[in-house]
């Protein structure tokens, strides 16, 4: 047959003369390294950027893997790319970024800093050379192409290849169709051994989630989780995050904030945090920031303005101790390819000073000081490096790939910390297996924790998750709620609730991990929803008096949970009066879940939208937005249909689960389309104030209404061209 089915949403092409891959998402190339499946001459890049989570143009270690692993670089032989001109166009200028580094316009439109002169001259000297000795631009590694008239024609290893664009998604080459649409998760090509006991987060240490590179196919890439005062900090993001959290027991919930060192794709992963549920804090240089962002925008087509939106900026300066809700947070730059930052983690207890090393991904020392003695890398930047493999430290994680990008062990030989683990390394050395130790996804090292602290962070968090819930609760009930709980742990697949069974007299708060929210009608045993860290289990059983549970709970990650007693619980609503606000917000909620992209959201986000909207019914024929007016309220619809018209044009129809009014409350535009019911319906209305401060605050629902704008900016554009 000449179509392999790699994953879903990715197929190959094999011809008599050449192969073509169809879809790209990251770490194809551990899939087909499994499966032992030749690499392609051409890469398609699909209609659709993104799916289920998972962006479908990473094309940065499939290059690599063909220039640099199997060598056609050396042989002169370059890389084939082609899709739609737009996402060609944004590909090359992604792949030049990440290869070669900013350049120094790009440097001087991030700022000024005393340290881009040097950092673009290391970048300069690690480029790669022709013969004369000439840096090598993109295009000399990658031929790109694109579609015209829904044709694509390129020479592959000297015979002629046709593309043809039939649909979105849908091609057609050789005669045969190839359609790469697909509904169902990508899987990873590794298995990430998953926790089956809860952990809580240490007041400070670290959790490895992966310690392989772009070129491992059976472990994750590099990534870390740093446990700073109970809470948590990625230090750098590796592809499949969710899983990767999900595996230890952690909901992206519990994310608080990211460290980043650099943008290679098997660290700098950063699409699923635009789907997070709660804005994170960015940590990081500020040409780190920039980009990363940089990189998310040519690869989501967003704008890197639009993007600013998704992150709260914490910027750190090089080699200064910035402190961090009492942490001391020290940058170092390294020495790599482009612009990479590692840090040292620094908390005071016991009288001392505790501390982790990042070294992030770095050159050998060796090289680093022949790079010094040739007056491209200074001498203050070669002793600092050096003093990370020869100062004390609690634990140090240092590179050790080797090649000619990353780090030698041997390096490490004099260190004087406590605990080495390295990175990016796929097996150590012989002469090196009893001296030092491996980051392996599921390692756990604590630097200060004990089992008082631990239980008095969950508490807090406790409390806080309550507050969060319910705006405006008073200390006294604050008070007397806490005052009855207690800490319950679970395993993965064990059963919290069960349905049809009497109610305990308990809801639950959960602190760590997720849970499922399970059905059986009659026939089959159906998942409801997910819920995660941050949601309240069983409260509108407790608000409707409920005696039998009407569905179960079961870990869907080991979990940690907070049980209260519900007789307080319900005693407090009454006594606040809060039960008819619970019951319309469980109302509201219950219509969003009804329809996408809704039914994808968490009850966190739903919560939101529903605590805030005003249920109102119209009539069909009513008009609910009039084109050219400057009203600015929100609309989701629950239920019914509506009519965009623009002047006297019937552009398309809205349904359940589409919102409107978008452009004037968060853009603040005038009207530009009118909106009417065609039939009777049923829709959720929100003030302006009130949808800024849910979107501002709500990365998921941001992500939605921006690629929502910018395809109604380019159907208006049409009808007005």
């Amino acid at each position: 047959m000449p179509i392999i089915d790699v994953i879903p949403g990715v197929k190959i092409y094999k011809g008599d003369h050449f192969s073509v891959l169809f879809g790209c998402p990251p770490e194809i190339i551990k899939h087909l390294m499994l499966k032992q499946i030749p690499f392609p001459d051409l890469i398609i890049i699909p209609d659709r950027l993104h799916a289920n989570g998972t962006l479908q143009n990473s094309t940065e270690f499939p290059l690599y893997n063909f220039l640099f692993i199997m060598g056609n670089f050396q042989k002169g032989v370059k890389l084939n790319i082609g899709g739609n001109k737009k996402q060609v166009k944004n590909n090359r200028q992604l792949l030049q970024l990440s290869l070669l580094g900013p350049s120094v316009k790009e440097y001087n439109a991030i700022g000024a800093s005393k340290y881009y002169k040097r950092l673009y001259q290391e970048s300069r000297y690690l480029a790669i050379k022709d013969k004369e000795g000439k840096e090598i631009s993109i295009d000399g590694f990658v031929d790109f192409s694109f579609f015209k008239d829904d044709v694509l024609q390129v020479s592959l290893n000297g015979h002629p290849c046709e593309v043809l664009h039939k649909d979105k998604n849908v091609y057609e080459i050789g005669g045969e169709i190839i359609d790469i649409n697909f509904t169902e998760r990508q899987p990873l090509a590794y298995d990430l051994k998953p926790s089956f006991t809860p952990q809580a987060p240490f007041r400070f240490g670290i959790d490895v989630l992966g310690g392989g590179s772009g070129f491992t196919p059976t472990k994750p890439c590099s990534a870390l989780l740093l446990n700073y005062n109970s809470d948590y900090m990625l230090i750098d993001c590796p592809p499949y995050l969710e899983d990767t959290l999900n595996a230890r027991g952690i909901s992206c919930q519990q994310i608080k904030s990211i460290y980043m060192s650099h943008i290679h794709d098997d660290h700098c992963n950063m699409f699923p945090l635009l789907q997070f549920n709660n804005k994170i804090k960015f940590l990081g240089t500020r040409e780190i920031y920039w980009m990363s962002l940089q990189k998310l925008s040519l690869q989501t087509e967003l704008s890197i303005e639009d993007l600013y939106s998704f992150f709260d900026f914490f910027e750190l300066e090089p080699y200064q101790e910035n402190d961090y809700y009492g942490m001391q947070i020290i940058p170092h730059y390294t020495v790599h390819s482009i612009p990479t930052a590692g840090a040292t983690f620094k908390m005071k207890a016991d009288g001392r000073d505790h501390s982790i090393v990042f070294v992030g991904d770095n050159k050998s020392l060796d090289d680093i000081q022949q790079m010094r003695d040739e007056g491209i890398v200074s001498d203050e930047k070669y002793n600092h490096i050096r003093s990370l493999y020869h100062s004390r430290y609690d634990l140090i994680f240092p590179d050790g790939g080797k090649g000619i990008l990353h780090g030698d062990p041997k390096d490490s030989i004099e260190s004087g910390a406590d605990k080495i683990v390295f990175m990016h390394l796929e097996s150590l050395p012989p002469e090196f297996d009893a001296t030092f130790s491996m980051a392996r996804s599921g390692k756990r090292y604590a630097v200060l924790d004990d089992q008082y602290h631990s239980s008095q962070a969950l508490l807090v968090k406790a409390m806080l998750i309550l507050q969060n819930h319910f705006k405006g609760i008073s200390d006294e009930w604050a008070t007397a709620i806490m005052n009855e709980i207690r800490i319950q742990h679970y395993n993965t697949g064990d059963v919290i609730m069960k349905q049809g069974e009497e109610n305990k007299g308990l809801i639950f708060i959960i602190l760590t991990g997720k849970c499922s929210v399970m059905f059986h009608d009659g026939s089959a045993l159906l998942e409801l929803a997910e819920k995660e860290a941050g949601d309240i289990i069983g409260e509108m059983a407790a608000v409707n008096q409920q005696s039998a549970r009407s569905a179960s709970i079961v870990a869907r990650t080991p979990v940690t949970l907070c049980a209260i007693n519900e007789r307080t619980w319900y005693s407090f609503l009454v006594a606040e009066n809060r039960i008819g606000e619970m019951q319309s917000m469980w109302k509201n909620r219950s219509a969003l879940e009804k329809s996408d992209p809704f039914k994808q959201f968490s009850d966190y986000v739903n919560d939101k939208l529903a605590r805030v909207g005003r249920r109102r019914e119209v009539q069909a024929g009513e008009v609910i937005i009039r084109q050219g007016s400057q009203d600015n309220q929100f609309y989701i619809i629950l239920d019914g249909h509506f009519q965009v018209e623009h002047g006297s044009i019937k552009v398309k129809e809205l349904n359940p689960g589409d919102l409107f009014g978008e452009h004037a409350s968060l853009a603040h535009r005038i009207r530009n389309s009118t909106i009417r019911a065609n039939t009777d319906a049923v829709i959720l209305e929100m003030q302006r104030k009130d949808i800024e401060e849910i979107v501002a605050t709500t990365p998921v629902l941001n992500f939605h209404i921006l690629e929502l704008m910018r395809q109604r900016d380019m159907e208006l554009a049409k009808l007005t061209w």
